[in-house]
């Protein structure tokens, strides 16, 4: 009798954003002297940014809005394409990569309160966004897999699967709008703080 391995959508999210993340960990050794200086440099202006009163929280949290509209849209139009599977793996190991490199970058090369900054500024929203991320694209693996098994364009099913799709994915969009919120105005007032304001 022969048995198949069955593996949790949302544990192969969390493998994949798991390698993403320790591959963006591991990724800041590859970087140059002057690389991380130019950084360092970055992060140092935007700090001076966000000690100006000029700092607009509503345009943060638009900009914060459209990329998250944006990401959950790619991730509902993949659960979409029978072959969307793979792309949603690349996304999530992507956007794995970019928190794993960034915290890293944060704690080990800012010397004076890059750590602060990683707990203020990076850990506040990304505390919704990505248990909302990996719960999007797990949603998008599992309706891919069940195109492919049901085939429901046979018997007319269609249109009521992807109704009921889109509305969990749109229930779950939520929380980065959520995530947003935090972004745009938590995240710049705890770094302001941190930053002795």
């Amino acid at each position: 009798m022969r048995t198949t391995l069955k593996v949790s959508p949302l544990l192969l999210m969390l493998v994949v954003f798991t390698f993403g993340l320790t591959t963006g960990v591991l990724g800041l050794r590859v970087l140059s002297p002057d690389e991380k200086a130019e950084l360092v440099a970055y992060l140092e202006v935007f700090m001076r940014g966000v000690r100006s009163p000029g700092l607009d929280p509503k345009a943060i949290f638009r900009l914060s809005v459209e990329q998250n509209a944006r990401t959950a849209l790619l991730i509902w139009a993949f659960g979409l394409a029978v072959i969307g599977a793979p792309l949603t793996c690349v996304l999530v190991f992507v956007r794995g990569f970019a928190a794993g490199f960034g915290s890293m970058f944060l704690i080990r090369e800012v010397s004076s309160g890059g750590l602060t900054m990683f707990l203020s500024g990076m850990v506040p929203h990304n505390l919704i966004s990505v248990p909302a991320i990996l719960l999007l694209s797990a949603m998008s693996v599992s309706f891919s897999i069940r195109l492919l098994r049901e085939r429901p364009w046979n018997y007319g099913g269609l249109w009521k699967m992807i109704a009921e799709y889109t509305w969990r994915c749109f229930l779950v969009a939520l929380g980065l709008l959520a995530a947003s919120a935090v972004e745009a105005f938590v995240s710049p007032l705890l770094l302001s703080r941190s930053a002795g304001l």
